[in-house]
């Protein structure tokens, strides 16, 4: 069976698509089609490059832009006849599926976190909403976790019998040859991420200023600044604000074998995202074994329990504060938390434990 993706392949997206790639049957070959300011490693499979498709598709709206990409994206499935597309991302979902209904393809669609959910404003999130429900035409939805897949069937109106659900899972970062890289000044709290309105990152610098007071020795690195941080500036501005710029550090895009060495040298784990899809960032933490502060929103309790491998708390600056003074301050109940994301990561986001779910999910939608 041949498969396409389709998307904007950056950040974690990248690392779903590249994981299961690598790791699916040898029933399967592949095909990347991705947006023209994609600027990724090339996608290997047992030793052998992926074929690849650039299409002038980029993160904003743009009709002329888009229908564009529609029309390249048609010459290459006509090209490259895939059993399935999977499309990815809210751009990647309208464009692929408008190409694979014209050319009478079978298409899933994998939001990480839907687009209506990105936006301050009502009326934005409207607008995307309709986005949504138009470009369902006959696709199928393949959530990332299960909060995704509920939000699909109640707000966008997916029918139960075309909507799947396979939680996002990531290959052993401990299975992993990595060389040395250069220490971070510790001990510090981590986050991976970019600083935008789903990371929602003001409230981590109030957070680590109210944590400075009580443990001045502790840090706070933000990896991963760099591509669409619109946030940055006043993220920045606030740092500066409160004189906090030797105890948070806003570090760019790095290796991702650098940015899991950080994480696992980290001793705790912060995210204050509004919303997820089910966050990559999370299970590599948790995969390191990092007890984990997170937000309680979608796709983050699709994969923190609260009070086992950590807590999910409502956005709220002092509660945060709290649970992460009571984890530094209790050195076992930070290595429970820690031995339990490991152990909750083992059973239930393991990439070669789960590649066969994925795959069955491929057959029945071509089969259906």
């Amino acid at each position: 069976m041949k498969v396409l993706h389709l998307g904007s392949i950056k950040t974690g997206i990248d690392t779903y698509v590249r994981n299961t790639v690598s790791a699916a049957s040898d029933k399967f070959e592949f095909v990347i089609v991705h947006g023209g300011d994609d600027n990724g490693n090339p996608f290997y499979r047992n030793g052998r490059l992926v074929p690849e498709h650039k299409i002038a598709m980029y993160r904003s709206l743009n009709p002329f832009k888009d229908f564009k990409a529609v029309m390249q994206a048609i010459k290459v499935i006509r090209k490259e006849k895939p059993d399935l597309i999977h499309c990815h991302s809210a751009k990647g979902g309208v464009v692929g599926r408008f190409a694979a209904f014209f050319t009478h393809t079978k298409a899933v669609y994998t939001p990480h976190a839907f687009s209506f959910l990105s936006s301050k404003s009502r009326i934005k999130s409207t607008i995307f909403l309709f986005l949504e429900k138009i470009a369902r035409l006959k696709s199928n939805l393949l959530a990332c976790s299960n909060t995704e897949l509920e939000l699909g069937l109640s707000k966008v109106g997916f029918k139960k019998e075309k909507a799947f659900v396979w939680n996002n899972a990531i290959s052993d970062p401990l299975s992993e040859n990595s060389s040395e890289v250069a220490p971070l000044e510790g001990p510090y709290i981590i986050s991976v991420g970019r600083p935008s309105y789903q990371k929602n990152p003001l409230l981590m610098v109030e957070i680590m200023k109210e944590v400075h007071k009580v443990h001045p020795e502790m840090k706070f690195y933000m990896l991963g600044v760099g591509f669409y941080s619109p946030e940055l500036e006043n993220m920045e501005n606030l740092i500066a604000e409160y004189e906090l710029e030797d105890v948070i550090k806003l570090l760019p895009y790095m290796s991702h074998e650098e940015t899991l060495q950080h994480v696992k040298n980290s001793e705790i784990y912060l995210t204050t995202s509004l919303y997820e899809g089910l966050p990559i960032a999370v299970l590599e933490a948790m995969a390191e074994s990092k007890p984990i502060v997170a937000s309680d929103v979608i796709g983050n309790k699709d994969c923190v329990k609260d009070g086992y491998n950590g807590y999910l708390l409502p956005l709220d600056c002092k509660q945060f504060v709290e649970k992460i003074n009571f984890l530094l301050d209790n050195k076992s109940e930070r290595e429970k938390m820690a031995n339990n994301s490991r152990i909750y990561f083992e059973s239930d986001f393991l990439l070669k434990n789960r590649i066969a779910d994925l795959e069955d999910i491929y057959m029945k939608v071509v089969n259906a």
